[in-house]
């Protein structure tokens, strides 16, 4: 019998981040899953990939409140929010992202509720958050739409919602995905357009995952966002890579910071934030 597409895209998920958990190929040469190792981890992530980051998450506003992570990768966010107070719950379809959050967060003698499970029909009960953080995940799963109504179920009235998806009207989607490496290089032509997209995660030579990757527009992504209210979204990250050569020589000397005030509309993040309705 025939699997579902859905179910075949969810394997695939499974599949990628089991065997390449994402993150862990920006960690240095200290023992895999010391302290040392994850702290590389984070630094990587908040000083190299996205130092924009903390200053737009605010992990530490959820002092002593009930937060959910989908989508935890190596626990380095799940941390944060830990270390500001937080009391977390993790959901993931990657038993190894759950197994490395739990460690990441026990080194720091801390610890979180982690659950194997599915955004799109989330195991917890409702109105059971005061927040929920999802950072370069929901666009991964088939109903996006469906996992975004389940955020709101948990959450409970007034309760917040930090999601962020992948900006469809960006550079890196453009320039660097469609133009470049698709139309210049042939690859849509040789890989077809679900390989080319899936081939924006990082994968190692003995996975041969085909992740689903989606794109949003702002349109699109406030669209899944219509049972909320005080919807905002803001657009971020932007690195000279996310061009073409030569475009891409002539922007690598410009600082981070410059290329996110001049450049930063056209972000590879659309990160949304919005509240449960309290009536």
């Amino acid at each position: 019998m025939n699997r579902s597409p859905t179910m075949d895209d969810k394997a695939e998920i499974q599949k990628q981040w089991d065997r390449d958990p994402c993150g862990a190929v920006t960690a240095d040469d200290a023992d895999p899953e010391s302290a040392g190792w994850y702290e590389s981890v984070r630094r990587h992530r908040y000083e190299v990939y996205a130092p924009w980051m903390p200053a737009v998450m605010r992990f530490e506003e959820w002092k002593d409140r009930d937060v959910l992570e989908i989508g935890v990768g190596l626990g380095s966010d799940h941390l944060s929010f830990a270390l500001g107070g937080s009391k977390m719950h993790a959901l993931d379809l990657s038993a190894e992202h759950l197994r490395h959050t739990r460690k990441h967060l026990a080194v720091h003698g801390l610890q979180t509720e982690g659950v194997l499970g599915d955004a799109e029909a989330n195991p917890f009960p409702e109105a059971s958050f005061d927040l929920v953080y999802s950072f370069g995940v929901l666009h991964h799963t088939p109903d996006t739409a469906a996992a975004v109504r389940e955020v709101l179920r948990v959450l409970r009235p007034g309760g917040a919602a930090l999601i962020g998806l992948y900006h469809r009207d960006s550079w890196f989607f453009w320039l660097r995905t469609v133009l470049f490496r698709g139309v210049l290089r042939c690859r849509i032509l040789t890989k077809g357009w679900r390989r080319l997209l899936s081939e924006i995660e990082y994968r190692s030579a003995n996975n041969p995952a085909v992740p689903l990757v989606k794109v949003f527009s702002r349109a699109s992504a406030a669209a899944l966002f219509a049972g909320f209210e005080d919807v905002r979204m803001s657009v971020h990250h932007v690195e000279a890579g996310h061009f073409p050569p030569p475009l891409s020589w002539l922007l690598r000397p410009l600082a981070r910071r410059t290329l996110e005030r001049w450049l930063g509309f056209g972000g590879w993040y659309a990160i949304i934030r919005a509240r449960k309705p309290v009536g």
